[in-house]
């Protein structure tokens, strides 16, 4: 069965159900549609005419956890997005998510026979998307050798650009731009698969864009981004590319999960991509977790981008400096840690410093001297405060979170 004979297939259900019918692919991208049967919605017709649904739309149904369903399921109406209910059969070759057969039915009023049909018209045409799907199994291979091409093994990079080079990527890389998304909030597998399949499509839309030379991968609610250009991009216009990412991203989450990302430098050569893709990863950690923001970029990181290198798994109490814990085991409150920490970030500038904790100068000298006292610390000695002020910001690092 030809892309016509599927085409073909899909009108004539639609025109024995007398309803509308479309084929999506597993990220929700139209590929086949059947005429209006007076059935269409808000939704459909702007698909139509948009070639495409919005991201709200593919969000709502990336929701229903269509990604695993192995029978027919209903797609829940959404008014707030003018979407009447659909009944939604995947279309599966050997186990393989190819598509999703939609029919409309927003009164469920679909018979048992006319669901019948359906499912036998998804299994015939299982066969002939096996074939197109063997295209995406190449995108597949291209996305594999993406992310080996950011391992440290440098064998494995080695070959990942040869793979790539067969496609000419190389040459549309002169300089190369690391961005990586990192999903948040996920709670069970279901929503592990949603994450993946909206990583996947906003990669992808990107990618249609055309504005730059891309390679992506999507992996375990993580998706890498290789941006390729003539010449370094200024960061205005990537962090705008990475801000539309993660705006288009929240539709296709339907609320539930979130997503932060980190901007590497721009490199020259893909060779480089595995030091860009290193330092876009430590970026989206600082964006999770110090710095609290949506995005940042490796310039952005100032102290962190050297303690960032530090291992997630020894990034414990027992990794801070001899002179923090002994801080802390003598202010469980983390008054005098607060203290001490912007004393330090303001370069022991005493005035500068109790404005910032909006206390007397003649407070913030008295804490100090307590912390001297409970500690047996010397706070005029550079090595000591030099120990305590890495530490401290360390400590912004640890899997709690800052206890300042």
């Amino acid at each position: 069965m030809s892309d016509s004979r599927i085409q073909i297939a899909v009108d004539q259900l639609a025109e024995h159900l007398r309803r509308s019918v479309v084929i999506i692919d597993p990220g929700v991208q139209m590929l086949y549609s059947s005429v209006h049967f007076g059935d269409e919605d808000q939704v459909r017709v702007q698909a139509i005419l948009n070639r495409g649904a919005s991201t709200k739309a593919i969000g709502h149904v990336l929701a229903q956890g269509v990604s695993t369903w192995t029978t027919a399921g209903i797609i829940p109406a959404n008014d707030e997005i003018g979407m009447k209910a659909r009944v939604c059969v995947p279309i599966r070759w050997h186990g393989e998510l190819l598509g999703q057969m939609m029919v409309m039915d927003a009164d469920g009023t679909l018979t048992t026979s006319e669901l019948s049909a359906i499912n036998q018209t998804a299994q015939d045409i299982a066969a002939a998307m096996s074939v197109e799907g063997q295209k995406e199994s190449d995108s597949g291979v291209q996305e594999q050798a993406v992310r080996d091409l950011v391992q440290r093994d440098a064998r494995l990079r080695r070959r990942a650009l040869i793979e790539l080079g067969a496609s000419h990527a190389p040459e549309r890389f002169e300089y190369v731009t690391a961005v990586e998304l990192g999903v948040q909030g996920i709670s069970n597998s279901a929503t592990a698969s949603h994450a993946d399949a909206a990583l996947r499509a906003v990669l992808t839309m990107g990618y249609r864009q055309g504005r730059l030379a891309e390679l992506h991968a999507v992996d375990s609610g993580t998706g890498l981004l290789l941006l390729g250009s003539a010449a370094p991009p200024g960061q205005p216009a990537i962090r705008l590319h990475v801000q539309k990412m993660l705006d288009q991203l929240e539709d296709l989450s339907s609320g539930r999960f979130g997503c932060v990302a980190g901007i590497g430098p721009s490199l020259s050569g893909l060779e480089q991509a595995h030091k860009a893709a290193g330092q876009a990863h430590l970026a989206r950690r600082a964006a999770a977790s110090v710095l609290g923001t949506q995005v940042a970029a490796w310039a952005d990181l100032g102290p962190y981008a050297l303690l960032l290198r530090i291992p997630e798994e020894d990034l414990n109490e027992e990794s801070l400096p001899e002179e923090v814990r002994r801080l802390l085991a003598v202010d469980p409150g983390r008054d005098l840690t607060e203290t001490l920490r912007r004393y330090l970030d303001y370069a022991c500038n005493g005035p500068a410093a109790s404005e910032a904790l909006h206390i007397h100068r003649t407070t913030l000298y008295y804490r100090l001297g307590r912390i001297s006292e409970l500690t047996g610390l010397d706070l005029s000695d550079g090595r000591t405060r030099l120990s305590l002020h890495l530490g401290l910001t360390m400590l912004d690092l640890l899997p709690a979170g800052p206890s300042h």
